[in-house]
């Protein structure tokens, strides 16, 4: 679809005649149903962070192939079709990307745990004090027994401008007394309340953008200005002259059965920032959420989508 390149995050725009299926290896939308309450203890979800995170530290960026073989499992499931399964394709991802961008390092901008799922978003980059070069990366890895088990990435060319003037990877939203620490239970309220956000207004529900958008709007993506106007203007664009059927989505937790609008594979939550990612895992978005309402968006749009 044209508009995931330019605009992923409203990229269901253009499915309101057709339901967006699922070509994952999972069952996406069963994922996306199990709360972050009901998940691993947060001690458990720590030692997936840390776990994962090895893999950019000293994996890539040192070179540590042995680390490789030590965290991924035997049975570990690679969703990206060009490099095998198993530690040698994780290795293989990872020398690839290095001869594709000779003396890359990997900044990572922004993690996220929940249950035994950790979202990585992160800058690949010989330059990473230069923000606008090198490629923007969204990795998706299941973790279990102390192993990683599956992965799903998502790769962006980085522009060499934005619209908004923002970067792939900036925070722009800043806390005037610094941010909260927040409880599972918000954390869930969060990803319940941006999920049924976000499918309500690629649904073609304009009207959420009143109630559950920030009109100052931070936004990353490379063609969008700030503010929630150009959201609206979009959306009326093409919208006008149809009928989208748009679903009322009570619960986020329940999925998207048929029609139009977008299908989300699996979301997480934590602390303010709640991740959607595609089902078929081209696209992923992340949402900062503050007092009740989205303030700043980031998304990743695999090149070619």
């Amino acid at each position: 679809m044209r508009y995931r390149k330019t605009l992923p995050w409203l990229a269901a725009v253009a499915c309101f005649a057709t339901a967006c299926s699922s070509t994952s290896g999972t069952n996406p939308d069963a994922s996306s149903t199990t709360s972050s309450a009901a998940r691993s203890s947060s001690a458990s979800e720590e030692r997936n962070k840390a776990l994962v995170l090895r893999l950019y530290s000293e994996a890539f960026n040192k070179d540590k192939t042995d680390v490789v073989k030590d965290l991924v499992g035997t049975d570990y499931v690679q969703h990206d079709k060009s490099v095998p399964g198993g530690a040698d394709g994780q290795v293989k991802q990872f020398k690839d990307l290095k001869a594709k961008i000779p003396g890359a390092v990997a900044t990572v901008k922004r993690v996220a745990t929940d249950g035994d799922l950790v979202a990585v978003h992160w800058h690949a980059s010989a330059t990473p004090a230069d923000e606008a070069t090198g490629e923007a990366k969204a990795d998706l890895y299941r973790v279990g027994n102390g192993k990683l088990v599956e992965h799903w990435g998502i790769t962006q060319t980085v522009p060499a401008k934005t619209a908004s003037g923002n970067s792939l990877f900036s925070d722009v939203y800043r806390y005037p007394k610094g941010a909260p620490n927040l409880s599972e239970e918000q954390e869930e309220k969060n990803r319940k309340f941006a999920v049924t956000a976000y499918r309500k207004l690629s649904d073609g529900d304009v009207n959420v953008i009143d109630t559950s958008w920030d009109p100052r709007y931070y936004q990353h993506n490379p063609a969008a200005g700030n503010g929630t106007d150009v959201l609206k203007r979009f959306l009326q664009q093409n919208t006008q002259g149809s009928d989208p059927s748009p679903s009322s989505a009570p619960d986020a937790s329940t999925p998207p059965t048929g029609g139009g609008g977008t299908r989300f594979g699996n979301t997480l939550a934590d602390e303010d920032l709640v991740w959607v990612f595609s089902s078929d895992y081209v696209v992923a978005d992340i949402f900062r959420v503050v007092d009740g309402k989205i303030i700043e968006h980031w998304d990743i749009a695999a090149d070619g989508q």
